[in-house]
């Protein structure tokens, strides 16, 4: 029996860490697209780049963002493999994580800057660009709710940046600026969150 407690013991102690490794990867995703839209801003912020800028910088920082999370999953992967668990993912799954931000794309940035909405068009692009980051990050909270479990530490990054659409409605000036910064405060409540599940699954 006692030999059976231990062993139940050390397999709780690897099913933690290999909880907490998740948790932690979550984080790393929000962080890399923190680090990406505030460097986005420092830049502008310094520079008067013409709105041809967006379609150089955004591709370039997608293929970096992804490569980076992209080389996290993968030790993710062996970790969990070394713990004698098998963690895959599919073709299916990424379209289905990939889909909702194509949506927000369109609806965020694509329909509602055009619509008129918001008392200038500076507010008009804010409210698109919340609404992409709610719908955005809602339909994949989704996604990992239906196929993998709901991530609560997800929960900030679409409920923040949804209850900031009616204050950026109204913004006569600045509203844009506004909106970043409600984005910022949302993705690092999430990551505070994930790493505060981390040390959490690390207790177990």
């Amino acid at each position: 029996m006692k030999e059976v407690r231990e062993l139940k013991e050390v397999l709780e102690r690897v099913e933690g860490k290999l909880i907490a490794a998740g948790k932690m990867y979550g984080a790393m995703n929000f962080g890399v697209w923190l680090v990406t839209m505030l460097l986005y801003y420092v830049i502008l912020g310094v520079f008067d780049f013409p709105w041809q800028f967006n379609l150089l910088y955004w591709p370039l920082a997608f293929i970096a963002a992804t490569s980076f999370t992209g080389r996290a999953w993968e030790r993710f992967k062996r970790l969990g493999k070394a713990a004698g668990r098998e963690i895959k993912t599919s073709k299916t799954d990424r379209i289905l994580v990939m889909a909702p931000w194509a949506v927000g794309i369109i609806i965020g940035w694509g329909i509602i800057p055009r619509l008129g909405i918001g008392i200038s068009k500076d507010a008009a692009l804010a409210v698109g660009f919340l609404s992409f980051i709610a719908l955005a990050v809602f339909g994949m909270w989704l996604v990992f709710a239906r196929y993998g479990g709901a991530e609560r530490e997800i929960t900030p990054s679409f409920l923040i940046p949804a209850a900031g659409i009616p204050v950026v409605w109204n913004m006569e000036s600045g509203a844009i600026v506004w909106a970043g910064f409600v984005v910022a405060l949302s993705f690092a409540s999430t990551i505070l969150w994930y790493l505060y599940s981390a040390f959490k699954a690390i207790e177990r």
